[in-house]
Order: C-alpha cells, then sequence, then structure tokens
C-alpha cells in the first residue's frame, strides 16, 4: 500500500511540473489575484490612458448634462399636464353627469354599522357588552352635527323655510339634532338598554340632486297613510318576509315626515350635513331576525335593490 501511495505521488508532482512547463512555454500567464486587483484599479482610475471608470473626464460631463436635460424635460410635461388637469378640473363639480351616469338617485345608510361587512345588528337586552360598540358608532356620527361644529358664515339658520329652498343655495342649512325627538337619545343608549333600538338613516349625497315633490294624484300607494306635507323626503320601512312582518312590532320616524326638501340641493357646500332620520323598534320580538328594508320616496326616487338606491337593507336581532 505504501508504495502504490509513493507512485501517487510522484506522478501528481510530474503532472504538475509538466502543466507549470506547459504554461511557461505557451507565453501563458496564470492570473493572480493580485492582477483582478491591478485591473480593478485601472478600470476605476487609469492615469495612462486618463478615464474614470472607463470614460474620459468629457465623456462623463456631457452624459451627466444629458440626463440632468432628460430628466427637466420629464418634469416640465408633468408640472404642464398636471397645470392643465388642474385648470381644466373643477373639484367641486363631478363630471359623472347626465342621463349616462348612476348618479341620479341617492342611496341609503344606515347607523350603526361598525363593520362593513355585516348588515347585521344584534344584541342582548341590557347586556352593554353586547352593543356598546354599536352606540359609539351611532355617537361618533352624531357628533358631526353638534352645533359648535355648525357654525360660521357658511351655515344658515332653515327654521322657517317649510318648502323648497331657492336662493342662497351655496350656504347650508343647519341641522338641529332636536328633530330627532327625545326617544332616541344618547342618555337612553339610543333604546339598546330597553331592546327598543334605534337606527339612524341618511340619503347618500349626490351632486346636484334636487327632489321632486308628489302631489295629491301622484303619491306613491306605499306611503299614502302617511304623506301630507309634500316638502319631504317620506321614509318607510318594512320587513321583508311575514316572519318579519309578524315580529318586528310598530315602528316610529323621527321626524315623522322624513328628509326635508330645504337640505337640498348638495354642491360640495363647505360644511354640508345630510338630514337624518332616526328609526325606533318600538316592541320588537326577541329571538327572532328581523329582516328590514327602508325606502325613501319623492317622485324622482326609483328604488332597485341590486343597485342599492333608493333604499337600504339591514337586520335587526334582539336576545
Amino acid at each position: 500500500m505504501t508504495s502504490r501511495m509513493s507512485h501517487v505521488s510522484a506522478f501528481s508532482a510530474t503532472s504538475s511540473a509538466m502543466y507549470q512547463s506547459t504554461l511557461e512555454g505557451s507565453g501563458i500567464h496564470r492570473e493572480t489575484f493580485g492582477d483582478r486587483m491591478t485591473q480593478t484599479m485601472n478600470w476605476l482610475y487609469n492615469p495612462e490612458e486618463g478615464t474614470v471608470m472607463g470614460r474620459h473626464p468629457l465623456d462623463w460631463g456631457l452624459l451627466v448634462i444629458m440626463y440632468v436635460v432628460l430628466l427637466c424635460a420629464l418634469v416640465g410635461m408633468s408640472a404642464v399636464f398636471c397645470a392643465l388637469f388642474y385648470w381644466v378640473i373643477d373639484w367641486n363639480y363631478p363630471t359623472l353627469q347626465g342621463a349616462s351616469s348612476m348618479l341620479q338617485t341617492p342611496g341609503m345608510g344606515f347607523r350603526p354599522q361598525p363593520d362593513v361587512t355585516s348588515t347585521l345588528i344584534r344584541f342582548v337586552k341590557g347586556d352593554g357588552s353586547t352593543y356598546v360598540h354599536y352606540l359609539d358608532h351611532i355617537e361618533a356620527y352624531i357628533q358631526y352635527y353638534e352645533n359648535e361644529l355648525q357654525q360660521g358664515e357658511n351655515f344658515m339658520d332653515c327654521r322657517t323655510i317649510g318648502e323648497r329652498r331657492t336662493k342662497q343655495l351655496d350656504q347650508v342649512c343647519v341641522f338641529d339634532l332636536n328633530v330627532l325627538g327625545d326617544s332616541c337619545v344618547k342618555q337612553q343608549n339610543y333604546g339598546f338598554d330597553d331592546g327598543q333600538p334605534c337606527v339612524l338613516l341618511k340619503l347618500n349625497k349626490v351632486f346636484n340632486w334636487v327632489p321632486e315633490e308628489y302631489t295629491g294624484d301622484t303619491v306613491h300607494k306605499d306611503i299614502l297613510d302617511q304623506w301630507g306635507d309634500p316638502w319631504f323626503i317620506y321614509v318607510k320601512c318594512d320587513g321583508d318576509d311575514p316572519a318579519t312582518r309578524e315580529n318586528m312590532g310598530q315602528l316610529f320616524y323621527f321626524p315623522e315626515q322624513g328628509f326635508p326638501f330645504k337640505y337640498f340641493p348638495f354642491r360640495n357646500q363647505q360644511g354640508y350635513r345630510s338630514p337624518l332620520v332616526f328609526l325606533r323598534f318600538e316592541n320588537p320580538h326577541p329571538g327572532i331576525l328581523l329582516m328590514i328594508t327602508c325606502k325613501a320616496y319623492a317622485r324622482n326616487i326609483i328604488h332597485d335593490r341590486v343597485d342599492r338606491v333608493g333604499q337600504v337593507s339591514f337586520e335587526v336581532m334582539v336576545d
């Protein structure tokens, strides 16, 4: 074994010597780490050719100037387009208008809805931990209507206006929270303590939309028992199925007529507040899922559950 290893070592040494002799004979020099470092330093700065990273200073200067000019041209073009964009478009006037627009009828919203993925209002009567998040959501929305937030030159007192407002449309009417009555108030936890929850209803904003009043001959059959003052957008809520209609109990609205015409049109006025209506469930049957749909009524309001216009649907369950 020892003799065999000696022969292998001798053969390796002989091969290495022959390889080195061949390289030297051919004039080829094996590149070392020092050679590579020298090449790198020459690429960074070559004093013989006067180049920096492979380019002469004049080339670098021209390259920098070219990129500066290019960037300035791009910035200038962007500035021109932005200026035209801001000059042409009126941010207070949406461009999606006319018969081709879907925004011809306002939709409706409701509060509380702390989870936008759910329309179910479920709680345990008298157990505050099950509905404190509902109370917080209603109160946060109501606080937006506090008197100190509706002050200034752009606000006007519209309490004496009982019809359609035709003047000073650039100003907004102060929404008086007192019209929401004294049954749905924070002091009573909006009825949740007693299992008589209050649900806040509102119309979504549609730019420059003006409600059209009913007449005695054109009033919708659904609100014949409510209709009296033509200068309101009436609200009517009902159950979606016989079980709901049988167990939802009596419903009350505050204010009773609905949304006054005087708060329209919405023209993106500073400080605009949408009118509100409280719906109160007087005696809902516990343990029953109530599926409710509320609709707003004016001559130019259509109702479509799929497109969610003119109405809103939600569920209530009192445990």
